[in-house]
C-alpha cells in the first residue's frame, strides 16, 4: 500500500512539474493540437456518479452522456475516489493535497486546464490526456483518467471520451433489471477455492451459480457450474466484464464456456 501511494504521488508530481516547465515558457507550441481540434471524434460526458463495485469493493466512476442513457465505468483507486468525491461535494482540505498543488501551480502560471480526454483502453487499462492552455499555446499531458477527472472538476473543464471507446465500453443506465437477471442467470466471480473445485486452472472467468427454470438461458443450454470465459469474442475475466460483454450483444452470439473439464461453444439469444 505504501509503494502504491508513493507511485501515485510520483505520477502527480510528474504532472505538475511538466505543467510548470511548459507554463514557465520552456515548452509549448502555438495553435491548437491535433486531438483538441477534432471534436467530431469526441463525445462530451459528465461525472455522473461514484459507486463501489460490490464484487471487488473497488470504486468506480461513471461518465455519462448528456441524456444520461449510457455511462462509461472506470475503476479507480480509493485515494482518487476520495478526491473526486471531495470535488463533487465541494469539500476543502486544510492543507493542499497533490491535486490542489497541481491546480495552484497552473493558476499561478496564468494557465488553465482546457479539457481532459479519455482516449483509449489497452489491456483493461484506460488512458487519458490533460490539455493545458496558456496564451493560445496548448500542451497535452498523458495522465491517468482518475487524476484527470479530479483536475477537470477543479477547473470546471469539460470531459471528453473518444466516441469509439464510449460506443464500445459504455453501459446502459436505465435498465430496470440487470441483463443477466432477465436472461435467467445468477453469476459470481471465481475464488481460488471455487476454481479448484471445478478443476478450472484460473480465477479469470465468471461462474454460473444458478439458472432460472424456463428462462432463455436454460433454453440456450446453460447449466449451474458453467464458467464463462468469452462472450462474442470478448474475454470474460470477472462479473463486470461479463456484464459489459452481455450488454453489447445485438444478435445471437457465441460464448465459450468451461464445463466438466472441457470448453464448449454455446449460442446465446438475448433478444
Amino acid at each position: 500500500m505504501k509503494k502504491e501511494k508513493t507511485m501515485q504521488s510520483l505520477a502527480m508530481a510528474g504532472l505538475w512539474l511538466t505543467a510548470w516547465f511548459w507554463l514557465s515558457g520552456a515548452a509549448g507550441a502555438e495553435g491548437l493540437s491535433p486531438i483538441a481540434s477534432e471534436p467530431k471524434e469526441l463525445l462530451q460526458v459528465k461525472v455522473h456518479q461514484l459507486i463501489v463495485d460490490p464484487t471487488s469493493l473497488q470504486p468506480v466512476v461513471l461518465l455519462a452522456d448528456s441524456l444520461e442513457e449510457r455511462a462509461l465505468p472506470i475503476w479507480i483507486g480509493p485515494c482518487e475516489a476520495n478526491a473526486i468525491n471531495a470535488e463533487m461535494q465541494g469539500l476543502k482540505h486544510r492543507r493542499p493535497l497533490t491535486h490542489d498543488l497541481a491546480e495552484r501551480i497552473i493558476l499561478q502560471m496564468n494557465g488553465k486546464l482546457q479539457r481532459i480526454i479519455i482516449t483509449h483502453r489497452q489491456e483493461n487499462t484506460y488512458y487519458a490526456t490533460i490539455v493545458l492552455e496558456r496564451e493560445r499555446s496548448l500542451v497535452e499531458i498523458d495522465a491517468r483518467p482518475s487524476d484527470s477527472i479530479v483536475m477537470a472538476l477543479k477547473f470546471k473543464a469539460p470531459v471528453f471520451v473518444s466516441k469509439t471507446l464510449f460506443r464500445e465500453m459504455a453501459l446502459p443506465l436505465r435498465e430496470q433489471k440487470e441483463i443477466e437477471e432477465r436472461y435467467g442467470l445468477t453469476i459470481q466471480d471465481l475464488s481460488p477455492s471455487l476454481a479448484q473445485s471445478f478443476s478450472y486452472g484460473s480465477t479469470r472467468g465468471v461462474l454460473v451459480s444458478d439458472v432460472r427454470k424456463g428462462s432463455r438461458a436454460e433454453k440456450d443450454g446453460l447449466r449451474r457450474g458453467d464458467i464463462f470465459v468469452e462472450i462474442g469474442g470478448q474475454t470474460v475475466t470477472e462479473v463486470m466484464s461479463f456484464k459489459e460483454a452481455l450488454s453489447r450483444i445485438e444478435t445471437p452470439a457465441q460464448a465459450r464456456v468451461f464445463r466438466n473439464a472441457n470448453f464448449l461453444s454455446i449460442t446465446l439469444h438475448l433478444k
